[in-house]
């Protein structure tokens, strides 16, 4: 891949493993999947509830990624990358989850799937970053 994460860049950890897998064959595998969920959860009854069971069993195994890689991060990524890498996790999935929360209650498909599309986009861009030594 040849950079170095940042707070505005950091690599999430499957990507990295994709990347290592198939080279740039793993950048069609995320909005893949993001297409095809959507198509099968759009009919759903219960769009907004899944989108927010899901972010919010995703955010609770971001929290136990950051415990067990706080260390990692601050020794080969630094205190301040980790830290605002922490932050940005936070406040994305709290707008996913207050969007999918927003879309139940006014029963609004739209920001059900606006939810659904900034889950994706923050699994895409910095859920569970990569916070080890790089290769």
């Amino acid at each position: 891949m040849g950079r170095v994460p940042t707070p505005f860049t950091p690599m999430p950890l499957y990507q990295v493993l994709l990347a290592w897998t198939t080279g740039f064959g793993f950048l069609a595998v995320l909005p893949a999947v993001y297409f095809v969920t959507f198509a099968f959860l759009w009919d759903s009854k219960r769009f907004g509830e899944i989108v927010l069971v899901v972010a919010s069993l995703i955010a609770i195994l971001s929290v136990l990624w950051f415990v067990n890689a706080w260390d990692y991060g601050e020794r080969y990524q630094g205190p301040r990358n980790t830290l605002l890498v922490a932050i940005e996790n936070i406040i994305g999935f709290a707008v996913v989850i207050t969007a999918a929360v927003v879309g139940i209650r006014r029963r609004s498909k739209h920001v059900q799937a606006g939810a659904y599309l900034v889950l994706f986009a923050l699994l895409s861009w910095c859920a569970f970053p990569y916070l080890g030594e790089l290769p």
